[in-house]
């Protein structure tokens, strides 16, 4: 009588994992005002919000406004081809990088990349030297591991690829 109430316990603990990884690869975590704009400017016709990968997005002041913005991970729902989009907070605006997309060795589909974080402007104005006067905010750094990484920053105009291991 004793076992009953332990295999209960643990169907109930195996059921609640389950659970936890269903909601890992969802895009509920995402910040709500990102899927709000994505159909206010018809972005979401064109592209999935993914969160694939973990953290499923990123907020830093990746224009240089004084103002957070974020990134998220998107799929291109016509070609499956996987991006970054970078939401400014400042103008609500969606630019798109990868997911059909071309920036720099790059290309235009990110499904190669394995992690990606924020690098803090001074960080990445060290790494990119002499071009870091382009530099307007912070960088994302995207990466496959044990392979190649680049800087992508915004420069005024657009998201540029600085390319920093092979």
């Amino acid at each position: 009588m004793q076992l009953i109430p332990w295999l209960l316990l643990i169907c109930i603990s195996g059921s609640l994992e389950a659970t936890s990884q269903q909601r890992a690869g969802d895009s509920s975590n995402i910040p709500a005002s990102v899927p709000q704009l994505f159909k206010a400017t018809g972005f979401d016709r064109r592209y999935e919000l993914s969160s694939t990968m973990k953290p499923s997005y990123l907020k830093a002041d990746f224009d240089g406004d004084g103002k957070s913005d974020t990134a998220v991970l998107v799929k291109q729902k016509t070609s499956g081809k996987i991006g970054i989009a970078v939401c400014h907070s400042s103008t609500n605006k969606i630019l798109i990088i990868g997911a059909g997309t071309m920036i720099g060795n790059g290309g235009d589909n990110f499904d190669w990349m394995d992690i990606w974080k924020v690098v803090p402007k001074a960080t990445a104005a060290k790494s990119l030297g002499r071009t870091a006067s382009a530099l307007k905010g912070d960088a994302l750094h995207v990466e496959k591991s044990e392979s190649a990484s680049a800087l992508i920053y915004w420069n005024g105009t657009k998201y540029v690829w600085r390319q920093q291991g092979d």
